[in-house]
């Protein structure tokens, strides 16, 4: 998990990647301190990129994000916000829905479908 100081980044990559995943948190937050590894463990099971801010030092990631509390989780595909967890996290429901999203992305779609059908 990529550490940024930049919502531009995050707004920018949001924009340009097929799934994302935000996690927002707060420096005095013990909730924060004790899913941050977890979840980083969750994502090495995954080639997903994935970003966090922390709320102090960008305080615009609240209002950008509508946030009111910490940690969030945000998970974003194909730039839309698809999930989201804010202080009790279910590190489990996280886990199944990324496992969903990749296998959506490994599905080819119907014009890949269609122009192999052609080029045979």
């Amino acid at each position: 998990m990529q550490k940024t100081t930049q919502l531009s980044e995050a707004l920018h990559r949001i924009d340009t990647e097929d799934t994302i995943i935000l996690f927002l948190s707060m420096p005095h937050c013990s909730v924060c301190h004790a899913i941050e590894p977890r979840l980083q463990k969750l994502l090495s099971s995954f080639d997903l990129p994935a970003l966090h801010l922390d709320a102090h030092e960008v305080p615009e990631v609240a209002s950008t994000f509508e946030v009111l509390t910490a940690p969030v989780i945000l998970i974003f595909h194909k730039g839309k916000e698809v999930a989201r967890q804010a202080r009790f996290i279910d590190l489990k429901k996280i886990e199944s829905l990324l496992t969903q999203l990749v296998q959506i992305d490994a599905t080819p779609s119907y014009a890949e479908i269609f122009n192999r059908k052609k080029g045979q």
